[in-house]
């Protein structure tokens, strides 16, 4: 007696698959990973993102923004304590890279 065998491919195809990363910061709500605020010596926060802002998730500090975020950058940051000091931007929908742990806009 013979058997047939249907194989079935797993792999989801390129307009299936999940876009990492920047996909991510695209939603209009949810959370942003990785950036820099006053609260921690590190660039490991999150953040939440609301209608106007984002705010972290470890001390309620708001940064005014306007989501969807399109991209995170890493630089130095003028109007932070210590230029030396890299700090993280988000680029908003308008166009402005707001930096993460002063709050202002670049």
């Amino acid at each position: 007696m013979a058997h047939s065998v249907a194989i079935h491919q797993v792999n989801p195809t390129p307009a299936e698959a999940p876009t990492p990363g920047l996909g991510q910061l695209m939603q209009a709500h949810g959370t942003v990973s990785g950036l820099a605020c006053k609260c921690s010596q590190k660039t490991d926060v999150d953040f939440l993102i609301k209608k106007d802002r984002i705010v972290c998730a470890s001390c309620g500090r708001e940064v005014l923004c306007h989501p969807p975020l399109l991209a995170v950058y890493i630089a130095t940051c003028s109007c932070c304590w210590s230029t030396s000091i890299k700090s993280t931007f988000v680029l908003d929908s308008r166009g402005a890279y707001v930096c993460s742990w002063c709050g202002q806009t670049r």
